[in-house]
């Protein structure tokens, strides 16, 4: 049976100050929260065949369909007085339409979750399901020669926005989409293309932006550990619950149930369940 829900983007390896390597990107944290939700998930990524078999052992009942490259995506965070330098060491190969199997092009859910600039517009264009989103953070990524990596302005976006029924994306992203320009302008030019925006922003919460308006919603209150992952998390919680709800608000609450866990802990130890979610959406209403 084709998945339920793709995950498109390249699984990453992240280089830890001691030297290890931890698996990251959008697509591992959505995949296994997608995992735990039971659904069939597929994952279009690329890797060396090292890495997706650690990525399998990882979610083992994941399709893993990988294109073939002789190194992984690879990133390394430095920290300095400056704040926070992030080094791309590393790239796999990019993804484009011939790369996604046909028979995953009408899922009901997709998502797109680039890292590296790796997903080329002809494959979003490619999609035709009924939940079509992206994250856009690797859209805004560029890196000079040594591999350090900068901001840059969502090229792609006038190809790839019209192609999705939901685009998902934190207030840094935006500000670095708008250019310095005004980003709610921006928001609101693509909430006119698409049925739904969500603008996230950490602890604050989080703004759905829909064709009635625009409805901000609250975060849930926890004590933060370790936010890596807790947007890839938010989205794909966001995606499965709209899927299976109709209700957008009723998402946005069940990704912020979902996503508190995250920050909870280090790495992807705080993927929640289903069950974990719906304990903590009851806490909060009571």
């Amino acid at each position: 049976m084709p998945p339920e829900i793709v995950l498109v983007g390249h699984v990453a390896r992240d280089l830890q100050p001691d030297g290890t390597y931890r698996l990251g990107g959008t697509v591992t944290y959505a995949a296994l929260l997608a995992e735990r939700h039971a659904l069939r998930v597929g994952i279009c990524t690329s890797a060396p065949a090292a890495v997706v078999t650690e990525l399998q052992a990882l979610i083992p009942t994941a399709s893993i369909h990988a294109v073939p490259a002789a190194t992984a995506t690879i990133f390394e965070n430095r920290y300095g007085p400056s704040g926070r330098v992030q080094y791309l060491r590393a790239r796999a190969i990019p993804l484009t339409a011939a790369h996604l199997p046909a028979e995953w092009c009408a899922v009901p859910i997709t998502l797109l979750g680039p890292i590296a600039d790796e997903i080329a517009p002809d494959l979003a264009m490619a999609l035709q399901g009924p939940v079509r989103a992206a994250t856009p953070q690797g859209w805004l990524r560029v890196w000079d020669a040594a591999g350090r990596v900068s901001p840059t302005r969502w090229g792609s976006a006038a190809s790839i926005v019209p192609t999705l029924t939901d685009l998902i994306l934190s207030t840094e992203d935006l500000a670095i989409a708008a250019g310095g320009g005004d980003g709610a302008s921006q928001v609101a030019g693509w909430a006119a293309q698409i049925p739904r925006v969500v603008l996230t922003d950490g602890a604050r919460g989080a703004t759905l932006w829909h064709q009635r308006g625009r409805t901000p919603t609250l975060a849930f209150p926890v004590t933060e550990v370790d936010p890596t992952g807790a947007g890839d998390t938010f989205a794909c919680a966001y995606l499965i619950a709209l899927r299976q709800m109709g209700d957008p608000l009723a998402a946005m609450r069940y990704a912020h149930a979902a996503a508190s866990f995250v920050v909870q802990s280090p790495g992807t130890s705080g993927i929640p369940t289903p069950e974990m979610i719906a304990a903590r959406l009851t806490e909060w209403r009571t």
